[in-house]
Order: C-alpha cells, then structure tokens, then sequence
C-alpha cells in the first residue's frame, strides 16, 4: 500500500514529548503518527521513496507537503520498527526541524 500524502495545510499539528524531546504529533483517520523526517521540496523523491519503503514493511508512513518543505510522518504504532528502518535509510538526509 502507497504512502497517503497531504497538504501541509491539512495537518493538524500537536505538540509532545517523544523520544527526549518536543516532537510534532498530527492524527489521520483514527492513526496517529509523529514528524521522523523533514526535508526540502528538491528532495521529495527521497522522500516518498522512503515513506513507501516504510509501507512495504508494514509501518505506517503519511507524507505531507508544502511549497518550501516536505515531511514523513510515522505511526506511532509503528515506531520501533520505523526508528530502525529510518536510522538504516536515511544517509544524507536531514534531521527533522523542530
């Protein structure tokens, strides 16, 4: 299954406390996923290809985009699973901007 990917403007953004720090936290129909990643627009293919890595191994991944920066959101049922697979993945990637 595809990642689902929304507008940035779509997101409703929460704020907590998640693996020693303040994290983004949005929810998407009934799931609720935390920011793991933000990038700028010339790397969304990265991007997308790493959020659909995530969704072949069954962690549940959203992308959310806006006219300077892109996203991956990762479920937060999913985040030991995805912690691994994002540290494996993600050479040359920025860390996510609080």
């Amino acid at each position: 299954m595809l990642p689902k990917v929304l507008p940035e403007s779509q997101v409703q953004l929460f704020k907590f406390w998640f693996n020693g720090a303040l994290q983004d936290g949005t929810h998407h129909y009934n799931e609720l996923y935390y920011r793991a990643l933000t990038v700028e627009t010339d790397q969304r293919s990265r991007l997308y290809h790493l959020a659909c890595r995530f969704s072949e191994q069954q962690a549940g991944a959203l992308v959310s985009v806006a006219d300077d920066q892109c996203s991956l959101w990762i479920s937060l049922r999913s985040q030991k699973m995805a912690a691994q697979l994002l540290q494996q993945r993600v050479n040359g990637l920025p860390r996510p901007r609080l």
